[in-house]
């Protein structure tokens, strides 16, 4: 049986495909890119924005029409939510597709299986091994924050953590099968709380796990960053990375008072300033909406104009999508579509130049590369620890290897560089 996989959305979507994927394929699938001879082919949907749901309508349709006779299999947030729409597997049994397949292949009637998200802890099935030489580790799902905006404690589920040894198996597991950086996944890792266990200690544990030379921390809410993180980060024996990506939203207090975040910008900005200070070379990026109900042309202009203050490096912006069920869907105040994006292009533009000044600055400089994939015509790509994406002109095979190489010019999405020597 051959299986396609498309996913929408965040890292944690796209860490539980692969999950998926090598399950099924421990049960005899082949896994396929291509829709036209798959017999099912399964979306890992996302829900964040009207958008995303409107992309998972849209590739339903277009399977349909290029490959009639496949069974899709609709999994994740959006089937969570729109379950008069679609028939689906949703957000807590897509980790058990495999236990469905023989239901989708033989059956010709929908296969629906959603519900109440359970609050228990979780393990994973894990096979150790995914396509990536960076692998994805999910630690955690769910959160407890509802932010006013936000859909994904409704479609994910309040906040619960995996279990502790199964999270230590997979990373054994993942250094034995020679992924060198391990990137820790969840939807809000920080309130990780597994028995007496807490995000600090996952880390501990990650750094004695042999194989594994990188560990880093995807996105945190930055009310609960581990203390100690800036004192790991500067320890020469640490495994983990000088990396950074704390979600903002808005740089304007009544804005992000409105949107029910837990802080105050200048309390984020303080932040942002001492892990700028305290840890040379760190990169640090941020998540910023716009067009939010009651973030007026004023309240915008304050934002943009404290982002071109902060030492931040790059920005994920994302317009305002108004999610039914969400507090803000209420709000009588709206910002038009043309101002969206024209703000959001500003905000882009804004961020392009803060991340060609910070690649810049490493001109000159030796930095490790871990390198994943070559390019035709490009050459071997990689990622600093500082999660600078570098490129470098190499006929050898440089997939899995850590090479120390010398920055030679910048660009706002990437380095080039020449190897100096190996690690």
């Amino acid at each position: 049986m051959q299986v396609a996989f498309h996913s929408f959305g965040c890292r944690l979507n796209f860490s539980e495909t692969e999950l998926m994927s090598r399950s099924l394929e421990q049960r005899g699938c082949e896994i396929t890119d291509s829709v036209e001879a798959a017999d099912i082919c399964v979306i890992n949907t996302c829900t964040v924005t009207e958008r995303s749901d409107m992309k998972c309508r849209q590739l339903i349709r277009s399977i349909q029409r290029r490959n009639p006779s496949a069974k899709i299999a609709v999994v994740g947030c959006y089937s969570q939510m729109a379950g008069d729409e679609i028939a689906e597997i949703g957000t807590e049994h897509k980790l058990h597709l495999a236990r469905y397949l023989d239901l989708i292949e033989q059956s010709d009637a929908p296969i629906v299986r959603t519900g109440k998200i359970s609050k228990d802890h979780f393990t994973i099935d894990y096979t150790g091994r995914t396509q990536n030489t960076r692998a994805n580790l999910k630690v955690q799902d769910g959160c407890d924050f509802f932010c006013s905006f936000c859909i994904i404690p409704f479609a994910r589920g309040r906040s619960r953590a995996r279990v502790f040894e199964d999270i230590l198996g997979e990373a054994r597991r993942l250094g034995e099968t020679g992924h060198r950086e391990i990137i820790l996944t969840g939807v809000n890792i920080g309130t990780y709380q597994y028995d007496d266990y807490q995000l600090r200690h996952i880390l501990d544990v990650l750094e004695g796990v042999p194989g594994i030379d990188r560990i880093r921390i995807s996105s945190i809410e930055p009310t609960t960053v581990p203390e100690d993180i800036f004192d790991r980060m500067n320890d020469p024996a640490s495994k983990l990375v000088p990396f950074l990506h704390l979600p903002l939203q808005s740089a304007n207090d009544r804005v992000l008072d409105d949107m029910r975040r837990r802080y105050k910008y200048q309390e984020y900005a303080d932040y942002v300033w001492k892990a700028y200070e305290a840890v040379p070379g760190i990169c640090i990026g941020t998540d910023i909406m716009t067009g939010f109900p009651t973030e007026n042309q004023d309240y915008f202009e304050d934002t943009l104009q404290k982002l071109t203050e902060l030492p931040l490096h790059y920005f994920h912006v994302f317009p305002y999508s108004e999610r039914q069920g969400t507090r803000s869907a209420g709000m009588p105040e709206r910002v038009s579509a043309q101002d969206i994006q024209h703000r959001a292009l500003l905000l882009r533009e804004l961020s392009d130049r803060k991340r060609l000044a910070y690649n810049q600055s490493f001109v000159g400089s030796v930095l490790p590369v871990l390198f994943e994939e070559h390019e035709h015509e490009v050459g071997w790509k990689g990622y600093t620890p500082n999660y600078i994406r570098a490129v470098v002109s190499a006929s050898d095979n440089l997939r899995g290897q850590i090479k120390n190489c010398r920055v030679l010019s910048a660009y706002e999405t990437h380095v080039s560089a020449e190897i100096v020597s190996e690690i």
